[in-house]
């Protein structure tokens, strides 16, 4: 490097860097080429420029004074600059504003808020939002949003304040309604734009209600001022104004109700509005009345009928006896008469009559003005009655005087009169039952009638038997008695005199009245005995036990004695019937009603509650121990006829004593020894079996056995006899006392002479007694006495002195003989020697008892005799006949053939063989019987053979029936068939102890089951019998109870095969009644919409209810309003969603819980669901998806018309606004919103799936070419946003097409963004460019109206517009050939007329340029000027100074001055030479012929500037 060159580097680095705020040092470099100084890095937030000659701030900031960089202000933006201190910042364009500070460059400003954004070729610009629309800014829109229908903007707005919706307002006379506008109704107003909700009422302006505007839609209060009907105008003191209103003069407070008795037809108040007063003194019913209408005779009142004067014509009171309710205009009919009869009524009812101006009570009328006003008076009744002039069945109340025996209302008093209000039945009341009225008290004499007027009343005599008015003046009848305020009937043995208050006086004692006479009004009517009662001792007395008195037996009667057998529970027997208990030893006995004596081994007490004997207790025994060997021996129980208590219940056989006890017997004909007996018992047996033995003795050493049996029976009385102690059957204490063995009952044998000869004389003891009961009580004390022989029994106890004796027995230990003594309970007769039942054969002593005989045999009665000898056997006149036979012991020829054999039956005229179902058991008696005898049905249910003697062989049963084990065949062991079983029983045997079982099964279809108690088919039930009256099911096919969750097939018998479990879908509701191998009995289609499935079993009970139909069928939804499945809870889906269900979608109703539908996706929607006739008709089309059990791919689904949306691809139409895009399911992804842009008019259009929505006259169109939407627009006329470059052509409704929206025209400028409104839209989007400019077709902005019109020009002072595109101004033309460059700020398009010449305002050619000014003129020449064009340089065809000639100015040009001319003709053929120039020294003698022009436009202007050479 030069030595100079190292100079110079060494002084720069030295030097000190020029560029401000620089990071000096290696960042500020100098260079040696340029000369230049250039920075790298600033300082602080600096940058360098792009010369990096300056230290800059960045974009977003400025300068500030201090050198630092500020952030740029609101709304404005700081681009970077190029200069260290110059500011770069900008204003936004009108109304644009920030969003914040540090805006870098213009594209940071937004349009404000109630501006719209515009990209114009001149850059951007805000507009302030128009009429009716809005915006909120700050987001570049590029419209304002237009307000919905009916709101406006206050047009008193200033621009810009258009910021937000709510400066859409309604109008005056319009409130806002959710997102409309409505007229504000009649009576209401609305004086400025508002947002409110509601608009002012003329109530709350009077303060009340009845003023109203005229029409709706009123703007101001002023228009307050009709009257609403029934209205009228009220002044400041709230009175009526019933004349004319003067609202100048008159205090107006508002309206008030039309005044009662005025109607107010509403509207103009000083003209059809005024009260009118109503006609004929009629009355409104209230205040408020709006018409004529209205007037009416008020109740209680009628208008006369007929052409009255006016004076008549006037409303009237209804008459006495008449009422009326309403409020109605009618003649004196419309008063109802109260009744028929004597009614009257009273004016009780008040009516209000109000002030006209002050709406006060000014009095109170009385009208008959209800039917509380009727009144029927003290002694009257009102009793309904049917019309006499009526052919109908209607019911009048007719007032009467209460006839006698009835009394009337007390009544209230009231003006002196007794009166009792109300049209009500209010009958007579009746005396009570059998009373009658009687006497003066309690009773009227007169009433009040009508006069003749109608309204006066008059006295009216009352009968003299009529007209009681209380219960006090009613008595009672003769033969009646007064109990608790009631006349009664005397009772049987009662009387009253009657005509008082008292109760009935009863008959004497024991006494009664005679039943036939119903009324007893003399004690001389208890003429009777009371039953029960009878004369005993010359008085009345209560009948003893055993006897009774029939009811109404003469008075002096004695009681009547029971028969024999029977007795009574009480005294007093009232009937025979009373002798309803078997007497002491009686009682009913086997199939016998009647009482007869207590079987042997019973005994009938007299205290017994029923007739039934009562088994006598055992328990006695007798031991004896021989050689070690305890030989205990228990005899049966017996006891005599008619027994009457347990004391008479004895040992058949019996010793008197434990042990060894023995009877020394001498041996003789009447002690029989009985061979092979080889212990006590079968000895003791034989006597038993031997009915003339009378003791056995058996002697354990020999084994053997004798028995006692007397050969002679004789009469007490002629021989006396043997008595022997009877021993008690039990070994309770109470039998056996501490000094006797014995019960105190002696069994009788009549043989005085011979029985005695067997006793051992050693044997008997004498005492010494004349008295049989001496000598009886004298061996029950002594334990070893047996018994005792008695002489000749005569009188009641007397025997011979030394005849009683009494027998001892033995009793030596170790002794082998045992004796026991048999109870024969033969009595002691006194009354005939030979007793009936016995005989004594003539020549003889024996008495025996009269023999039994056998059928076909001549049989014997013994009727018995005075003595042995004399009491012969009778034989009977003919054999027994078949079937009958004659006991032992018969008594008269009654009894011959008269005893039935076992089997056989009497018939009522023959004895038969029991016939079958019946068993015989024989042993009856049949004398005179007239009916059957002996024969006893079977228990019912079972079968016997002829001939059958017992019930055990009714042994086989009918159908219908069945044994029930445990027990004996019997009517409690046999049943009818039960519920739920048929009985195939016919000729089934009964195995006593084993219940009828169910017959076995043989598998078939239907399978066969035997006969037995079987079960019905399962699902079927069978009634039950009722035994015995009704027989139980025989046969299955009587299994006719259809159990619910069952049907029946129908056509065949009923079996397990034809009742089978509800079928599926089905339900089989309660019990059912089978017709057999009848019609089928189906299930109960479920509810439309469900369904159940099938049990797996046809065994298995089904479905019962439509509760249990549980499975949810697609397209219907289930409410879960309340718990049941109805049709009203189980419905078709709604419109526009979907309800999945079975059969692709397993869906189970939970009852109670909602199973609701799902809403289709937006945008698409379905019919609604219309449910079926009927159940039945949904599951007949839907038969294919009712197989389906479970829910596979592609199974059917349901069908049949009118289903509802079953799954999302039902949801197949569209919506208006939205359109589906393939593939897929409908769903909310394919189915969308239409977008921006494009118009779907697809309401209603289906969608086919995998198809998306195609252009079409319904479908997804693209707006028209410039237009836009918005998205979700349906239709054409919604793509209705302009773009720019385009317009709406109108005219108001014409539809938005490509006919109607077209590209903006030549003069116009369309900017786009206008919202059209087809309905209120004229001619939209083409605004008007600039006068004097015009535009090429489809511009945008006003800065595209470039072209000038000729005699325009742009001054260059801004955007293209009225102020900036003017008038060609004088002296200049504006040819209109120039094209405005907006961004120049030079004028154009205006050119200035050649120098030395002027043209008019607005000239639009230099050929316009003829006004010359003084000092020039115009060269003309006629060869080169032919064009008729004014050149514009100066010189020929132009304007030139005065002395210039071709271009120079010499002597020979400096001839002329040139005055100027305001205007001259450019002719288009030819040119003059010259124009505005005249020579200098015109005139004689005129010597200034010279004229030189130093300065133009000045010199040479006048003759007077010639100056002579």
């Amino acid at each position: 490097m030069p030595l100079s060159d190292m100079s110079l580097k060494r002084t720069l680095l030295a030097a000190e860097c020029p560029i401000q705020f620089c990071n000096s040092g290696r960042n500020c470099i100098y260079s040696s080429r340029t000369k230049k100084w250039r920075c790298t890095a600033c300082t602080g937030v600096r940058i360098p420029n792009a010369a990096k000659s300056e230290c800059v701030c960045p974009a977003g900031t400025f300068p500030t004074s201090d050198g630092g960089c500020s952030q740029c202000k609101d709304n404005m933006y700081c681009p970077q600059g190029q200069l260290a201190l110059r500011s770069t910042a900008k204003a936004c364009p009108a109304n644009m504003v920030t969003l914040r500070r540090g805006a870098k460059s213009i594209n940071d400003c937004f349009n404000a808020p109630g501006y719209s954004f515009r990209k114009t070729s001149d850059g951007i610009k805000a507009n302030a939002c128009g009429v009716n629309t809005w915006t909120t800014g700050l987001k570049k829109q590029t419209t304002c949003t237009a307000c919905l229908t009916g709101f406006k903007t206050d047009p008193e707005t200033v621009p810009g304040s258009h910021t937000n919706s709510d400066v859409c307002q309604a109008p005056a006379g319009s409130f806002v309604t959710g997102s409309t506008v409505t007229l504000c109704p009649k009576g209401e107003y609305s004086d400025d734009y508002s947002l409110a909700t509601s608009c002012k009422t003329c109530d709350d302006l009077f303060n009340g209600p009845g003023i109203t505007t005229a029409r709706e839609g009123s703007t101001s209060a002023n228009n307050c001022t009709w009257l609403e009907p029934g209205y009228a105008l009220m002044d400041d003191k709230k009175r009526t104004i019933l004349g004319a209103f003067d609202p100048i003069n008159m205090p107006l407070a508002g309206a008030k109700k039309c005044p009662q008795n005025y109607y107010c037809p509403g509207g103009d108040p000083n003209a059809e509005g005024k009260p009118v007063r109503c006609p004929n003194g009629m009355w409104t019913e209230d205040e408020g009345a709006a018409s004529e209408d209205e007037c009416v005779a008020p109740p209680g009142m009628y208008l006369p009928d007929g052409l009255l004067t006016a004076t008549d014509k006037l409303v009237r009171h209804c008459p006495q006896g008449t009422y009326k309710e309403t409020w109605q205009r009618v003649g004196i009919a419309g008063c109802l008469a109260c009744g028929t009869g004597a009614w009257l009524s009273d004016k009780t009812i008040f009516l209000n009559d109000l002030d006209p101006n002050t709406g006060l009570v000014r009095q109170q009328i009385g009208v008959r003005g209800s039917t509380d006003s009727c009144y029927i008076q003290r002694g009257m009744g009102a009793v309904q009655e049917k019309a006499t002039n009526s052919t109908s069945s209607e019911i009048v109340l007719r007032a009467i005087a209460c006839p006698a025996n009835y009394y009337g209302v007390v009544g209230v008093a009231v003006d002196g009169v007794f009166k009792k209000y109300g049209k009500v039945a209010t009958p007579c009341t009746q005396c009570p039952t059998n009373m009658i009225t009687a006497g003066a008290d309690g009773k009227v004499t007169s009433i009040k009638s009508p006069a003749a007027d109608g309204q006066a009343l008059v006295d009216a005599a009352v009968a003299a038997t009529d007209g009681y008015y209380t219960v006090e003046s009613c008595f009672t009848q003769p033969g009646y008695g007064y109990y608790q305020g009631a006349s009664q009937l005397c009772a049987e043995g009662f009387w009253s005199a009657g005509m008082h208050k008292l109760p009935c006086t009863q008959c004497p004692f024991g006494k009664t009245t005679n039943f036939a006479n119903s009324i007893n009004a003399d004690s001389a009517n208890c003429t009777k005995y009371i039953a029960g009662y009878g004369l005993l001792n010359d008085i009345p007395q209560p009948c003893a036990i055993g006897q009774y008195q029939a009811p109404q037996v003469d008075v002096g009667t004695a009681c009547s004695a029971c028969p024999v057998s029977l007795t009574t529970s009480a005294v007093g027997g009232a009937s025979l019937d009373a002798c309803n208990l078997c007497a002491a030893g009686y009682g009913n006995i086997a199939q016998n009603t009647t009482c007869g004596s207590c079987q042997d081994g019973y005994y009938g007490t007299s205290d017994r509650k029923d007739n039934k004997c009562t088994k006598c207790p055992g328990g006695r025994s007798f031991s004896y121990d021989y050689n070690g060997v305890d030989d205990i021996f228990t005899p049966e129980v017996t006891s005599k006829p008619y027994s009457a208590s347990q004391a008479d219940c004895v040992a058949d056989f019996s010793q008197t004593v434990e042990g060894a006890f023995s009877l020394d017997l001498t041996a003789g004909a009447g002690l029989v020894s009985v061979a092979a007996r080889e212990n006590l018992q079968s000895c003791v047996q034989e006597c038993r079996d031997n009915t003339l033995c009378v003791a056995a003795t058996f002697d354990y050493a020999s084994l053997e056995c004798s028995n006692w049996v007397p050969d002679t029976k004789e009469s007490f009385v002629a021989n006396g006899g043997v008595a022997f102690k009877l021993v008690s059957s039990t070994n309770l204490a109470s039998s056996v006392k501490a000094a006797e063995m014995g019960s105190g009952e002696y069994n009788y044998i009549p043989d005085g002479v011979n029985t005695p000869a067997r006793i051992n004389p050693t044997s008997l003891t004498p005492v010494a007694t004349g008295s049989l009961k001496a000598c009886l009580k004298a061996c029950s004390n002594v334990n070893l006495c047996a018994g005792v022989v008695f002489g000749q029994f005569s009188g009641e106890d007397s025997i011979p002195a030394s005849s009683c004796k009494l027998i001892m027995g033995q009793s030596k230990p170790g002794s082998s003989l045992r004796t026991l003594i048999k109870a024969n309970f033969m009595g002691l007769a006194t009354n005939l020697k030979v007793s009936a039942g016995y005989f004594s054969q003539p020549g003889g002593t024996t008495v025996a008892i009269c023999p039994p005989s056998v059928a076909a045999a001549n049989g014997y009665y013994c009727p018995g005799g005075a003595a042995p000898g004399a009491a012969p056997r009778q034989q009977c006149a003919a054999a027994n006949p078949t079937g009958t036979y004659m006991p032992a012991g018969t008594e008269t020829a009654d009894d011959c053939g008269a005893w039935l054999v076992a089997g056989y039956y009497f018939d009522g005229a023959a004895v038969a063989v029991c016939t079958a179902d019946y068993y015989c058991p024989g042993g009856e008696n049949i004398f005179g019987a007239a009916a059957i005898v002996g024969r006893y049905n079977c228990p019912v249910g079972t079968k016997s053979v002829a001939g059958s003697d017992s019930m055990e062989d009714c042994n086989k049963l009918y159908p219908g029936y069945f044994y029930q084990a445990p027990g004996a065949i019997s009517s409690t062991t046999i049943k009818a068939c039960d519920e739920g079983y048929y009985c195939d029983t016919d000729d089934v045997p009964i195995v006593v102890g084993t219940t009828t079982p169910a017959g076995a099964v043989t598998p078939g279809s239907p399978p066969v089951v035997a006969q037995g108690r079987n079960a019905c088919p399962r699902g079927s039930s069978s009634f039950a019998g009722v035994y015995p009256n009704t027989p139980g099911k025989s046969a299955i096919t009587e299994c006719v109870r259809l159990l619910a969750g069952f049907e029946y097939a129908g056509t065949d018998d009923i079996s397990e095969d034809t009742i089978n479990t509800c079928a599926a879908d089905t339900f089989c509701a309660g019990e059912r009644t089978i017709i057999n191998a009848g019609p089928a009995i189906p299930g109960t289609f479920c509810i439309e919409g469900t369904g159940v499935a099938k049990k797996a079993l046809d065994t298995d009970k089904g479905a019962s209810s439509a509760n249990d139909c549980l499975k949810l069928y697609e397209g219907y939804y289930y409410t879960g309003v309340g718990t049941e499945i109805s049709r009203t809870s189980v419905l078709p889906c709604p419109a526009n969603k979907f309800c999945t269900g079975w059969p692709n979608v397993a869906k189970t109703i939970v009852r109670g819980a909602p199973s609701l539908p799902t809403d289709c996706p937006t945008g698409t929607k379905v019919a609604v669901g219309i449910a079926f006739g009927s159940d039945s008709a949904f599951f007949t089309a839907n038969s294919a998806a009712r197989a389906i059990v479970t829910a596979p791919p592609g199974s059917p689904t349901n069908s049949g018309a009118n289903a509802g949306g079953r799954n999302t691809n039902d949801c197949d139409t569209l919506k208006a606004g939205y359109f589906y895009t393939s593939p897929g399911s409908i769903t909310t992804s394919t189915v969308k919103l239409c977008t921006a842009d494009y118009y779907c008019n697809t309401e209603g259009l289906a969608i086919a799936v995998g198809t998306s929505t195609a252009a079409g006259a319904s479908g997804y169109n693209p707006c028209p070419a410039g237009v836009n939407s918005l998205e979700g627009s349906s239709t054409i006329n919604d793509c209705n946003i302009l773009e720019a470059t385009y317009y709406y052509t109108g005219p108001t409704g014409t539809a938005i097409s490509t006919s109607s929206v077209l590209t903006c025209p030549i003069k116009k400028y369309c900017p786009g963004g206008n919202v059209i409104d087809v309905a209120t839209s004229g001619r939209t989007g083409d605004l008007s460019c600039a006068i004097g400019s015009t535009s090429a077709t489809g511009q945008v902005a006003a800065n595209d109206c470039t072209d000038l019109l000729a005699g325009y020009f742009y001054t260059g002072a801004g955007a293209i517009s009225d102020n900036t595109v003017v008038a060609c101004p004088d002296d200049f033309y504006c040819d209109g050939s120039a094209i405005i460059n907006p961004a120049l700020t030079t004028v154009q398009g205006r050119d200035a007329c050649p120098i030395g010449s002027g043209s008019l305002p607005s000239s639009d050619s230099i050929n316009d340029c003829l006004k010359i000014y003084p000092g020039y003129y115009f060269e003309g020449d006629a060869t080169a000027c032919t064009t008729a064009v004014i050149a514009p340089g100066g010189g020929l065809c132009s304007y030139t100074v005065c002395d210039t000639v071709g271009g120079a100015s010499t002597a020979l040009t400096q001839v002329a001055y040139c005055p100027g001319l305001n205007t001259w003709t450019l002719d288009t053929t030819s040119v003059k030479l010259y124009q505005g120039r005249t020579a200098c020294g015109a005139g004689v003698g005129n010597t200034r012929t010279q004229c030189d022009v130093l300065t133009p436009g000045q010199d040479c202007t006048k003759d007077a500037d010639c100056v002579s050479p």
